[in-house]
């Protein structure tokens, strides 16, 4: 009787030892549970998504420069990483405001419209568009024809102002000298001004993704890439501003 009895109290504790192990094990399954589902909740982003991301970018300034070929150039695209699931909208910003001198590409990833991941991108644009060049040696003063001007490709980086029309060159005068194959840029030719002193005109100010703008007058004439002394309407400072474009000028920072 007494070995049975002892046999019965070895199980009764073999019982009990397991159901706390069962009881310890709970705990710890719920946990790794967790890890795998957290795991879950993140979306991962690749080169391959970064490159799409930047090609959509150029495809909005192509719309903005439609005579321009587009293309990226020793692009550099960081490692895969991840960001928390959701909504995921990335925004770009070029490290110069006039996008085709920028060197550096800011990415901004935001989910459900909260930012998550800021990185950097080097590359360079190649910006291949038809500009005006010369057919031979012009000097000084010279008016302009047609077999003086002929259109040819050139990387737009590498110019100031370059015209794109052959036509708004004709019957206009040369401000200076140009050898064969230069290309004519509007400081090269006598063009009735772009922005005329007195004229009001639209300052747009930008820092990384911060736009301003304001309403101004021309207190120059000023032709595109000329900086020209605008004031300010709305403070009466006058501020020293580049001619973008018929009415338009920019403040440089």
């Amino acid at each position: 009787m007494e070995t049975n009895g002892n046999t019965m109290t070895l199980a009764l504790r073999l019982t009990a030892i397991i159901c706390l192990i069962c009881l310890w094990s709970v705990p710890l399954i719920r946990t790794g549970h967790a890890a795998t589902v957290d795991e879950q909740q993140q979306t991962i982003v690749n080169p391959e998504q970064l490159r799409q991301y930047l090609e959509n970018y150029l495809d909005q300034q192509r719309a903005r420069m439609p005579r321009t070929k587009l293309r990226f150039r020793h692009l550099r695209l960081p490692k895969a990483f991840s960001v928390p699931a959701g909504r995921l909208t990335c925004e770009i910003t070029p490290s110069d405001p006039r996008v085709l001198s920028s060197s550096r590409f800011s990415l901004i990833f935001r989910v459900n419209g909260k930012a998550v991941k800021n990185i950097a991108v080097s590359a360079t644009l190649e910006a291949l568009a038809e500009v005006a060049i010369t057919t031979g040696d012009l000097r000084r003063g010279t008016i302009l024809t047609e077999e003086h001007i002929e259109l040819a490709e050139r990387d737009l980086n590498r110019l100031r102002a370059p015209c794109f029309d052959s036509a708004e060159l004709l019957g206009k005068r040369l401000k200076r000298s140009l050898r064969k194959g230069d290309i004519f840029e509007r400081s090269a030719v006598a063009f009735p001004p772009m922005i005329k002193r007195g004229e009001i005109v639209t300052i747009t100010v930008q820092k990384g993704i911060l736009t301003v703008t304001a309403k101004g007058m021309a207190r120059q004439n000023g032709n595109a890439g000329d900086m020209i002394r605008v004031r300010n309407i709305s403070s009466q400072k006058d501020l020293f501003c580049k001619v973008t474009g018929p009415v338009a000028v920019t403040v440089e920072l």
